[in-house]
């Protein structure tokens, strides 16, 4: 376990060869973790392999050894009002755009909490979160960043890594450096109150939002654009009739992609 302040945090960090899933390595120990540390405010695990990853609603996130970023935060946001979870996904997902900014990758974020760079699946977010009455007790982001893997076992959502996007390798320990870093000054934020702030910026950054997008949803195709995001999470598509629908994850298909 090494132990760091950074940006105000005190930050226990834990690195794996081996894990079921960085997620599910947190949710085991979190009591203990906090316990036997109790001047962390924080956890962030990595691992360099994952024999049972998950993403979102029960789906595989596949990483190459060593290849790829395989890191979970474990936060006690007691601050964090239940019904506003979702703003630890924004967070999360504005942190994995301006990391990979800060290597020359322009990407984009894809309602819930993927990063694309044009049409190819860059990370992806897992968030879970228990609570306790109308506030949040814990939360675990898991986040999956294909970093230097060049071959996928699967091409479903046609995933990419920065190595291919750039034509170098990366440093992963750096990436999940940049990563942390990014991800707690914003989170610093949140717990100041500004989550007003990062949904707007989130908002901004989603495909769609400037452009008419295909969907499908139980009645249907439609054209729409993205209207904006609720706090709850749920997207906010107007339709070009001028209607306005509201959709919870996976209720709503994006066309375009396919997925």
């Amino acid at each position: 376990m090494d132990i760091e302040n950074i940006h105000g945090f005190t930050v226990g960090r834990i690195h794996l060869p081996e894990v079921d899933s960085t997620n599910s390595f947190l949710r085991r120990d979190s009591s203990s973790l906090f316990r036997s540390f109790p001047a962390c405010g924080l956890f962030v695990v990595t691992a360099d392999m994952q024999s049972a990853g998950r993403g979102q609603r029960g789906s595989v996130w596949q990483s190459a050894v060593g290849e790829n970023l395989l890191l979970s935060i474990l936060l006690r946001p007691s601050a964090v009002k239940a019904s506003r979870s979702f703003s630890l996904s924004v967070v999360a997902a504005l942190a994995l755009k301006k990391c990979v900014a800060r290597y020359g990758i322009d990407a984009f974020l894809k309602w819930p909490n993927d990063l694309y760079f044009n049409n190819a699946k860059l990370a992806g977010i897992l968030l879970e979160a228990d609570f306790e009455g109308a506030n949040l007790s814990q939360a675990i982001v898991g986040i999956g960043l294909n970093v230097n893997q060049k071959q996928f076992a699967s091409m479903e959502r046609n995933p990419v890594s920065m190595s291919l996007i750039q034509g170098i390798d990366y440093s992963v320990s750096e990436v999940g450096q940049v990563l942390v870093d990014e991800f707690l000054k914003l989170y610093d934020v949140l717990l100041q109150g500004g989550d007003d702030a990062l949904f707007a910026e989130y908002e901004e950054q989603l495909m769609g939002r400037h452009a008419t997008m295909l969907y499908r949803d139980s009645s249907g195709f439609f054209d729409a654009t993205v209207h904006g995001v609720e706090k709850d999470g749920r997207i906010r598509l107007l339709r070009c009739d001028g209607g306005v629908s509201y959709y919870s994850f996976k209720e709503v298909q994006m066309v375009n992609l396919g997925y």
